[in-house]
């Protein structure tokens, strides 16, 4: 079985599609599960980290990694055969496309490149089309990277927001895990 590093951000709005994520992928990875600061600790109007924790080991049933030390370990020898940034939001998109490593999640990623694994990122953010842009489209030219498809969640009230598609995610991985991005990326709401 593949073993897969799913990170988990802090774009709080998506977590119920993260925990979709984990129930799609259980069964065909062995998963670890890696920790932002603000997922490890924040209680939002969504979860709890408390309850969220839970939800997340009752479906993987693994220790979940919070520390740069935990995650730095990937880094000399090769552990993981993917991964998987979902949700991402836009200071972890910005921290990646500038070198910045400041916690578990950029650790586990800056080590596992080190080995040329696929990083798959699944990308949520309000300002995607506007000033965060620069930064996805910067690491969609470097190698290693790959990316889940994305679509405009709400067009009229957030015109510069796109999430990805949850429905996407198997897909994406597996292409990835072939150094190939899938295709298409940007899509229309009958795609999703």
């Amino acid at each position: 079985m593949l073993k897969l590093g799913i990170c988990i951000t802090g774009s709080f709005c998506s977590m119920d599609d993260m925990l979709y994520v984990l129930d799609e992928l259980k069964d065909d990875y062995d998963i670890e599960v890696f920790l932002t600061p603000h997922v490890n600790i924040m209680n939002t109007r969504f979860y709890s980290h408390e309850d969220l924790k839970t939800e997340i080991q009752k479906r993987v049933g693994q220790k979940i990694h919070t520390t740069i030390q935990e995650a730095e370990v990937y880094g000399p020898m090769k552990k993981l055969d993917a991964v998987l940034v979902y949700p991402c939001d836009a200071s972890t998109l910005a921290k990646l496309n500038h070198g910045i490593n400041d916690n578990a999640v950029t650790m586990l990623i800056k080590s596992s490149l080190r080995n040329a694994t696929p990083i798959v990122l699944g990308v949520y953010s309000n300002d995607i089309l506007s000033f965060s842009g620069q930064n996805l489209f910067t690491l969609m030219g470097r190698k290693h990277f790959y990316f889940v498809p994305m679509y405009q969640d709400h067009y009229k009230n957030k015109p510069n927001s796109m999430i990805a598609c949850k429905n996407k995610v198997k897909k994406t991985l597996l292409c990835a895990l072939e150094n190939k991005q899938y295709q298409p990326f940007i899509l229309g709401y009958k795609e999703v």
